[in-house]
């Protein structure tokens, strides 16, 4: 039994989530408890700082080269997923919005079209901003009180001749959304009759809750898989965001060989042995914690839910995967910036902005539960007196 009850203290780390200048430039306000960016508030699990201790104890941090990371990540997909591919596709690069940008580069023009699913993790308009793309979204549709896909937008945005890349966050961030095996075909079919290299970012994808059936997309054999460029990391799965390391699976040679060529104009291909040793270590070693860390998790989305939903009057979208809860505020009748001031300014919590994900998240606020209970029920309470 690991202790995820016990509250670490980040501040003074140089933590993004936790330390003043980050919050001041995030939301001006340096008081606000934070359970915004997707990282964990918990230790790694033994086996990582033991790797990593050996590294430091080892005392020499050389070029390192190894094979093991990717080993590591193929056996740990067929263990937990049933994926089974060559660990000879994997194309490392150091962190999936890395990835995600020389996708884009290596896979359009400037000018091109790429098509996206709206709200949804904001690095993805970036990168197709940034490098001289189009954003066209086929956004998810509010229908009661969660979303859903609009395939008959989705085809008529993959029709247009001038979209060439579809990038698909599954699960999807931030509506904690797993799409069946059925939809992701669907989307994948016209993604293909139209000639689209489709980008999937599965980052999330050992994050799943309890009683939900999660489907790869090297689940649905090799006639999608082997066409489809999947984005796999330890970061959130493990909390080992700051170690960058990410294993990009391209099973088509043409498609790896384009991707890889970026890099290498990139200059970019040696990684720090931190990297490797946290990684073996994860995938080989540290499932039982991760096992926990769901469990915990899951737990604290059921107090959130039913604490705001009893006191107040918003909807907590239903927790299928990550452990990020988007909450709908909207029956508030709030601006997006006076329920961002209501939040942030008034109840010092700091949350994630819906509408940083897309116009269409406005009016929600999304919840890091990846948390001490302490840490998530002093924000709850904050929230709740304020609303109230």
């Amino acid at each position: 039994m690991y202790d995820f009850d016990k509250f670490v203290d980040r501040k003074g780390t140089w933590s993004m989530k936790w330390d003043a200048p980050s919050l001041e430039e995030t939301f001006g306000n340096t008081e606000v408890l934070p359970l915004w960016v997707a990282d964990m508030d918990f230790p790694v699990a033994p086996a990582i700082k033991e790797a990593l201790q050996k590294i430091v104890d080892h005392g020499i941090f050389g070029y390192t080269v190894t094979d093991e990371a990717n080993e590591a990540l193929a056996g740990w997909m067929e263990r937990r997923h049933n994926w089974k591919f060559d660990p000879k596709v994997i194309v490392n690069t150091p962190g999936i919005v890395f990835a995600l940008n020389v996708a884009v580069q290596t896979y359009s023009r400037p000018g091109d079209k790429v098509l996206i699913q709206s709200p949804v993790y904001y690095p993805f308009t970036n990168a197709i901003v940034n490098n001289g793309r189009k954003v066209v979204s086929n956004d998810m549709v509010k229908e009661g009180d969660n979303f859903v896909l609009d395939l008959t937008d989705f085809e008529v945005k993959a029709k247009d001749p001038n979209t060439s890349m579809f990038i698909m966050c599954s699960p999807h961030n931030p509506l904690s959304k797993v799409f069946t095996a059925d939809e992701l075909k669907k989307m994948l079919d016209i993604a293909f009759e139209n000639d689209l290299t489709v980008v999937v970012d599965e980052i999330h994808g050992d994050l799943i809750m309890p009683g939900v059936e999660y489907t790869t997309v090297g689940n649905l054999g090799a006639e999608y898989a082997n066409k489809v460029i999947t984005c796999l990391a330890p970061s959130k799965s493990f909390n080992l965001a700051g170690i960058q390391w990410s294993g990009i699976v391209i099973p088509d040679e043409k498609l790896r060989h384009q991707f890889s060529r970026s890099l290498d104009q990139l200059g970019y291909g040696m990684y720090n042995p931190f990297s490797y040793a946290a990684t073996v270590a994860a995938y080989n070693d540290s499932e039982d914690w991760l096992n926990e860390v769901i469990d915990y998790v899951y737990k604290n989305y059921l107090y959130l839910k039913e604490t705001l939903e009893s006191e107040l009057d918003v909807h907590v979208l239903d927790l299928e995967a990550t452990y990020l809860a988007f909450v709908d505020f909207s029956r508030y009748g709030l601006t997006q910036k006076e329920l961002e001031n209501k939040v942030i300014n008034e109840a010092k919590v700091g949350l994630d902005s819906g509408t940083w994900f897309g116009e269409n998240g406005a009016g929600f606020m999304r919840f890091n539960l990846a948390c001490s209970r302490s840490t998530l029920e002093e924000a709850v309470s904050r929230v709740v007196k304020v609303f109230k």
